[in-house]
């Protein structure tokens, strides 16, 4: 087993790249699961929204002599050769939500839909800043989305994990996304002491054996070999060689697509432990899916700035001191320094700019939100609005939402967001120490 404990994300490694997974002082041997009736893989196509604009578009005209041309945040590009148009087209490139299921980062439309080019073109994505979402590299590829709103899984022609970027050839513009075909879920989870998390492998489209892996080597129907992206379903166990575990804890349960997970009973502050699945693959070499399982002694902090995707960190304990409560994070996990603090047991609690009154912070390597914002009506820092709400405590432990309707950030707090989450701390109350 190879597996670093200070991994913050799960990811997923290739050794047939060069990277070799580094023991830990935890080995146990792998669970080979029991071989079930193979069976085809039951995926129906799934119809997906279309994506709303989420960024600025970048454009330019193409004739044939070819030409390149970059989405404005960098992270897709065109290549068109010459001879694949015969006049002139105005090319663009539009960021929009993504609605893929399997998707990771954004979409893209590329237009004009209604082009189809005589030489192939080829999309090239950059995907060092979302290397966190990037399953296995071998199962990385790029989706577009069909007239009947399904979106279709037709892979990659190359990809470098050096330089982190992946490339396929088209002859058509669409919708298009970047997407997982093969998952653990979780990819992470946070725990508490005692508790259990099944993971379980996942696959998002049908698929012969041959085409586990890119570039796809079937032969498809439509403009390209692929396979639509549907509702997921269990890895079929002819994929799956075994499950094993680094860290502390126990594998208490296991099938041939999922297993169940036990944290041990105490940690001291917080532990991490992998649970790998070890594919078989049609290509020669060892595939890996990996889930990093993170076990919370003293508890978990949920944080949404923005109205963003919720992040889960550990928690330290909450500090009590008399009637005042302070929660925040080890290390700066979950992205940055976590601060909370309340007055009093459970109830709500209104944000104050006292010294020592109800307060949320959190600062990132590139600002701080705060639960206080300068108002240019009267021209000085007043309060954010929304509450902290404690909902229950209870033998030793503190739980609470919170929310922040306008969290000041920036140079003297003129701009404004919003910010949320929810929270389950073990309290550590000095007095109480102090005495033992």
């Amino acid at each position: 087993m190879n597996v670093k404990f200070n991994c913050l994300y799960i990811f997923l490694i290739g050794v047939t790249f060069g990277v070799a997974l580094l023991g830990t002082s935890c080995k146990r041997d792998p669970i080979k699961p029991e071989e079930e009736p193979e069976t085809e893989i039951a995926i129906t196509p799934l119809a997906r929204p279309i994506g709303a604009i989420k960024g600025q578009a970048s454009r330019k005209t193409i004739g044939p002599a070819g030409g390149v041309l970059s989405s404005a945040d960098g992270q897709l590009k065109i290549s068109v050769p010459a001879g694949a148009l015969t006049e002139e087209k105005l090319i663009s490139i539009q960021p929009i939500v993504q609605t893929n299921i399997a998707g990771i980062g954004l979409s893209y439309r590329l237009t004009p839909h209604d082009v189809t080019f005589k030489k192939a073109v080829t999309l090239t994505f950059d995907w060092k800043t979302i290397t966190d979402q990037v399953g296995l590299p071998q199962t990385l590829g790029f989706a577009y989305q069909q007239q009947d709103q399904v979106w279709k899984y037709v892979g990659a022609s190359k990809t470098d994990t050096v330089q982190k970027t992946i490339s396929y050839e088209t002859s058509h513009f669409s919708d298009w996304s970047l997407m997982n075909r093969l998952s653990l879920e979780p990819y992470e989870a946070s725990i508490e002491p005692g508790q259990t998390q099944a993971v379980r492998a996942l696959i998002y489209t049908q698929t012969k054996w041959d085409d586990l892996l890119t570039p796809l080597t079937g032969t498809g129907q439509g403009t390209e070999p692929g396979y639509p992206v549907g509702t997921p379903a269990a890895l079929p166990s002819k994929f799956i060689d075994s499950w094993e575990l680094a860290g502390p804890g126990k594998i208490v349960k296991a099938d041939a697509s999922t297993v169940t997970y036990q944290a041990p009973a105490s940690v001291n502050g917080s532990a991490t432990a992998v649970v790998s699945l070890k594919l078989k693959a049609p290509r020669a070499g060892t595939y890996l899916l990996l889930s990093n399982i993170q076990i919370s002694g003293n508890g978990w902090i949920e944080l949404s700035i923005a109205g963003g995707a919720p992040v889960k960190f550990p928690a330290s304990s909450a500090a009590k001191s008399g009637n005042s409560y302070l929660l925040s994070n080890p290390e700066n996990e979950g992205g940055g320094y976590f601060l909370l603090r309340w007055n009093g047991g459970v109830g709500d609690y209104k944000y104050e700019v006292s010294n020592g009154g109800n307060h949320f912070h959190f600062q990132t390597s590139k600002t701080t939100y705060m639960s206080r914002y300068f108002d240019e009506i009267i021209k000085d820092i007043v309060p954010s609005g929304g509450q902290i709400q404690i909902t229950k405590i209870d033998k030793g432990w503190v739980e609470g939402i919170f929310r922040v309707t306008n969290a000041g950030y920036g140079p003297m707090l003129l701009d404004i967001t919003s910010a949320s989450g929810r929270f389950r701390a073990k309290i550590y109350d000095s007095a109480k120490a102090n005495k033992s």
